[in-house]
């Protein structure tokens, strides 16, 4: 198993702990406002927690190392109160796009680079109503990857990597 491989392991098991403690909380809400005989409540809450999550479209990405990373990415700022939004387009979701499009090699510079990322975003911690947008593009042999982080009046911090033959900013 590679370094890589095993960072992001670990980092997958401390967020299955983090979800499943937060699965139970979220039982406990829906438990007590059916108890509370307040089950529109209960479906209200339930509705907003199923809402289309990120975490969701990284996992449709067919490319393991890099679904682990953005999810374990999109997973770390959540945990800071980035609120993240992950777009890219539908062909990425087709593993013969990957075929032409993903070298093993760009596994480490995309963990180095949402790493780098994640620090930025610490940097702002304690910041009311940040956002990020996380943006996979397609390109020659490779792909590139936005990062823009804001807070309700400005952009904070933008950059883009490519990962092509090249890695290039």
């Amino acid at each position: 198993m590679s370094d890589l491989e095993h960072s992001l392991l670990l980092d997958m098991l401390q967020w299955y702990r983090l979800q499943r403690h937060d699965f139970l909380n979220h039982w406990q809400v829906v438990m007590g406002n059916l108890q509370l005989q307040q089950p529109e409540k209960a479906l209200g809450y339930m509705r907003e927690l199923i809402r289309p999550q990120e975490e969701q479209k990284a996992g449709q990405i067919p490319v393991p190392v890099l679904s682990a990373i953005l999810l374990s990415w999109i997973i770390r700022l959540r945990q800071n109160n980035v609120v993240t939004t992950l777009d890219y387009p539908e062909e990425m979701k087709l593993e013969d796009f990957w075929l032409n499009h993903w070298r093993e090699e760009y596994g480490m510079g995309l963990f180095g680079y949402t790493r780098e990322c994640l620090e930025v975003s610490e940097r702002y911690k304690g910041f009311p109503d940040l956002n990020s947008e996380v943006y996979l593009f397609d390109e020659p042999e490779g792909f590139s990857c936005q990062f823009i982080l804001e807070d309700e009046e400005k952009v904070l911090f933008d950059r883009t990597m490519r990962f092509t033959r090249e890695v290039t900013e």
